[in-house]
């Protein structure tokens, strides 16, 4: 029998409109990528293709300003690139992703809003997963090696990506409601990622009296859970673990309740 709250009914109307919302989100993810890719020649590879050619071109010049050899720095310079590609495409995605879906809102009210900025998080997932399979092959390739360490990548990924969806949610609802926030967000990300160990060794910010720029800096604990494994072959030391788990459980309740106050709102904002 049905308890007087309603507590019996409501959870599964939460699995559903879960499990709707997640469909919805991937089914518009694929069309994304199969509208963006289909229609070039080499496709899916660019995903591949443009963070390597980065890294090769900017490695080749960092490379002899830090003084180490390419095959050493590509690898390093390569999961970062792709890491912070992900990162740079949830919020740009999640800038327009009402905007984009505004037919779908004002047309299917019933369907839930974080279906959009999901559909963003994932598109921008599956150029991560492609980017970081390269990067593996190429760590590989120059003398890199497989340890017990790399297990712990799989669950960073799933930090990387509810990270990717929490900022996209937030990027969504901050773009549509105020227009000009996307110039305050474009210099922040271009400020942040000078101040993230992207192109260079953390030990540079140290050295120089600036750890706290790597305290502080979200982006740049999430990238040790990735980087320190596959291409050291090393697990990170626990505090990235403890700094990422603070900045996930900071940025999701922010999400949802930004998400939920919205939900009735941005229909007028479109």
């Amino acid at each position: 029998m049905t308890h007087p709250s309603g507590e019996t009914v409501a959870a599964p109307r939460t699995r559903e409109t879960l499990r709707q919302t997640l469909s919805i989100a991937w089914q518009l993810a694929r069309l994304d990528l199969v509208r963006r890719y289909t229609s070039t020649g080499l496709g899916i590879l660019w995903a591949i293709l443009s963070p390597l050619g980065m890294s090769l071109v900017i490695g080749a010049v960092f490379a002899q300003v830090f003084d180490q050899g390419l095959a050493e720095f590509l690898p390093y310079l390569f999961v970062n690139l792709t890491l912070w590609a992900f990162f740079v495409a949830c919020l740009e995605g999640g800038a327009i992703a009402f905007v984009a879906a505004e037919g779908y809102i004002k047309q299917v009210p019933n369907v839930s809003l974080a279906a959009y900025p999901l559909r963003m998080a994932f598109g921008a997932f599956a150029a991560l997963c492609f980017g970081l399979l390269a990067a593996a092959l190429v760590t590989l390739a120059l003398e890199g090696r497989v340890t017990l360490a790399w297990l712990g990548i799989l669950p960073a990924l799933v930090a990387w990506l509810i990270f990717g969806i929490a900022l996209s949610s937030l990027s969504a609802v901050l773009n549509t409601m105020v227009r000009d926030f996307a110039y305050v967000q474009t210099v922040g990300v271009q400020a942040l990622f000078y101040a993230t160990p992207i192109m260079y060794p953390p030990e540079m910010l140290v050295s120089h009296g600036l750890s706290w720029l790597l305290t502080l800096n979200p982006v740049y604990h999430l990238l040790m859970l990735v980087r320190t494994p596959m291409v050291f072959g090393d697990l990170p030391p626990a505090s990235h673990y403890i700094a990422s788990a603070i900045v996930l459980a900071v940025l999701v309740p922010l999400a949802v309740f930004a998400l939920r106050r919205s939900r009735s709102s941005v229909v007028f904002w479109l």
